[in-house]
């Protein structure tokens, strides 16, 4: 594993989507008051297990094709996805159903790091990747890449002005366990 998270932990950055007739549950909504609500994942993802590990109530079962009819249903209150797709899911499937939104004002946060993985038997590659890595984000190459694919992105999701609401992952690495929100990061 290369150790140098890439893409800012966009990943970690988790955005509500909700029914329009409970924006209100959301808007002033705190830690204790989520954990009254019921999230819906799709079995087998590994979000449930890290929104349980943080005692929040999870309906995990059914697909990522369904989820969007059950949150309809009223099976649960909300779900969410990566900053880095949220749109694109919401623009694609839950915007099929009319009373769907993407939450504004919250979103979660846990350490989710995008790394480079190498094959153990190319130590030199594992070693050039670094280097290369290392040199794009000390030229600004890396912020530049980053921008271009994510500019647009965090501004049109307001994240710096986002109420966060952190998880611990206990699924990652204890090296990434302590990576923080840092909207600084994401400043453009």
């Amino acid at each position: 594993m290369i150790s140098k998270p890439l893409a800012r932990n966009l990943l970690g950055y988790r955005i509500l989507i909700i029914k329009d007739k409970d924006t209100f549950k959301f808007k002033e909504a705190n830690s204790k008051d989520i954990k009254q609500l019921t999230l819906g994942i799709p079995e087998t993802w590994s979000d449930a297990d890290i929104f349980r590990t943080n005692e929040f109530k999870v309906s995990e079962k059914g697909s990522f094709d369904d989820v969007f009819n059950r949150l309809v249903s009223g099976e649960f209150d909300y779900t969410t996805f990566g900053a880095n797709e949220v749109e694109s899911i919401f623009k694609n499937r839950a915007s099929q159903h009319a009373d769907l939104s993407i939450e504004n004002s919250l979103m979660f946060f846990y350490p989710f790091p995008l790394v480079f993985y190498i094959n153990p038997e190319q130590p030199q590659l594992a070693v050039r990747v670094e280097k290369g890595l290392e040199n794009i984000e000390n030229n600004g190459v890396l912020s530049g890449i980053f921008d271009s694919y994510y500019k647009l992105l965090i501004e049109d999701l307001n994240l710096k002005h986002r109420k966060i609401i952190s998880l611990n992952n206990p699924l990652i690495p204890d090296e990434f366990a302590d990576l923080k929100p840092d909207l600084k990061s994401l400043s453009l």
